[in-house]
């Protein structure tokens, strides 16, 4: 039986688009965990229902999805540079988020991840 293959490019344009409703869209994802500081890693993880925290439109206008309003005191929090460093937050249904490199995701939408 062979498995139904997607390539990460695809993957990313999935998680950056919204819905109907004009909202991030769901789905599910299995991943490695990895950390050079501490040596550490190598558990997979499957989501079965998350998000991207943000979805950037095609006009360049940002969408959240869990909109935070900052006090004026509050720091802005700084800007992750997931492009650079290949990295994606994904947002879980009870509010957490979680952050994962792009090229250790190996399942999405149960379909194979290829590069």
């Amino acid at each position: 039986m062979n498995p139904t293959l997607i390539r990460l490019w695809d993957v990313l344009e999935i998680m950056d688009s919204i819905d109907s409703n004009g909202k991030p869209v769901r789905f599910q994802i299995k991943y490695v965990t990895a950390n050079r500081l501490t040596n550490q890693g190598g558990e997979i993880i499957e989501l079965k229902d998350a998000c991207k925290c943000s979805v950037r439109t095609k006009q360049g206008k940002e969408i959240f999805a869990q909109k935070k309003n900052f006090p004026i005191n509050d720091k802005v929090p700084k800007d992750p540079h997931h492009w650079v460093n290949s990295t994606r937050n994904i947002l879980l249904p009870n509010g957490q988020k979680r952050k994962l490199h792009i090229r250790l995701i190996i399942e999405f939408n149960n379909m194979k991840v290829c590069y």
